[in-house]
């Protein structure tokens, strides 16, 4: 009996090395288990200052169904950066031609211009102009301002600095403004200063 207890002690002494070898490597599983994940994802990359495409002095044109010339962008420069929405254009000329024959233009020092150049925000000097319309029904419209947001369609013009609109022979200031042509309506708000001449009247 004392030789077999012998027997076994031996034998666990023996592997006792072996055991505790297991037991630390479960332990050693378990703490890599237990531990918060580590964010192995990219660094966020920072914006890109370097312009895709760089134009100097270009002309764009578009034309309608029946190869009339509806519309034309030309600028001195121009150049998109890669994570920017918008193409920036100096000294910004645009001019359109709709169906009926109404022609709209802007133009500024600085533009920024959406990719199908329906949206144009324009600083310094900045101008928007719809012509006379053909049939006479309606008068020449300009807006000035150091700053414009322009739509062409639906035409709209919004700022929110001072501007100048000459309605025919009438002249107003105001400090903002918002104008919807498909509507006609004119909003214009702050400090507003307006000169109504009677159209039949002599200059």
């Amino acid at each position: 009996m004392i030789r077999l207890l012998a027997i076994v002690i031996d034998r666990f002494v023996l592997a006792l090395p072996l055991l505790m070898v297991a037991m630390l490597a479960l332990g050693s599983y378990w703490m890599v288990r237990s531990a918060p994940g580590v964010d192995t994802g990219e660094l966020p990359r920072p914006p890109d200052d370097t312009p895709d495409y760089l134009i100097e002095g270009f002309t764009v044109q578009k034309f309608d169904a029946k190869g009339q010339l509806s519309a034309l962008l030309q600028g001195a420069s121009a150049q998109r950066l890669p994570d920017a929405p918008w193409i920036e254009i100096q000294k910004l000329t645009f001019r359109s031609t709709d169906a009926q024959g109404q022609i709209k233009w802007a133009s500024a020092d600085q533009g920024l211009s959406s990719p199908d150049n329906n949206e144009f925000q324009l600083s310094g000097r900045a101008r928007m102009v719809r012509e006379a319309h053909p049939m006479g029904d309606y008068p020449r419209l300009e807006i000035r301002g150091d700053y414009l947001h322009v739509w062409t369609e639906p035409e709209k013009v919004e700022s929110d600095r001072p501007v100048q609109l000459v309605h025919g022979k009438h002249r107003i200031r105001a400090d903002s403004l918002q104008y919807d042509g498909s509507t006609r309506t004119l909003q214009m708000d702050g400090r507003v200063q307006a000169i109504l001449v009677n159209e039949d009247s002599k200059p």
